[in-house]
């Protein structure tokens, strides 16, 4: 990419299009000005001989300029490049884990008591009515007193 943009020491002449030939021929013939396509061409690399040194001194410069503006930019950028102090970044949060419940913890020297068996509880019995008070057979409440008094 570093070719230079100097002018080569050997020219190489212009030579006109064909398409570029006959619009000059059928312009000229509009005018009434009838010429063949030898005399056209002829023409054509006299002036292309003539315009080119001037087409191509304002490419070059536009080319130039160019180069100019992206070297300049180029050095900016080094520059705030260098001078900037490197960006600290926090470190990313972890995502969080799963929270497992802790395992169980068991006594190394006792066994685990296995649980007692439930008691029966002795079939209640149905007081008999002896036909007092109440006639439809209503429990009261019975108050106790306490004992050793």
């Amino acid at each position: 990419m570093s070719q230079s943009i100097t002018p080569s020491p050997a020219r190489v002449p212009h030579e006109p299009d064909l398409r570029t030939v006959e619009l000059l021929c059928e312009r000229l013939g509009e005018m009434e000005l009838p010429i063949g396509a030898d005399a056209a061409r002829a023409i054509l690399r006299e002036v292309l001989a003539l315009e080119a040194p001037r087409m191509e001194a304002e490419v070059r410069e536009a080319l130039q300029t160019s180069i100019d503006t992206i070297r300049i930019a180029a050095q900016s950028a080094s520059g705030v490049l260098g001078s900037v102090a490197p960006v600290r970044t926090r470190p990313k949060p972890r995502p969080p884990e799963p929270v497992l419940d802790p395992a169980p913890r068991r006594p190394v020297s006792s066994p685990t008591p296995r649980p007692a068996p439930a008691r029966r509880s002795a079939p209640r019995r149905q007081p008999e009515s002896d036909g007092g008070d109440d006639p439809g057979g209503e429990r009261r409440p019975v108050f106790r007193r306490p004992r050793g008094r």
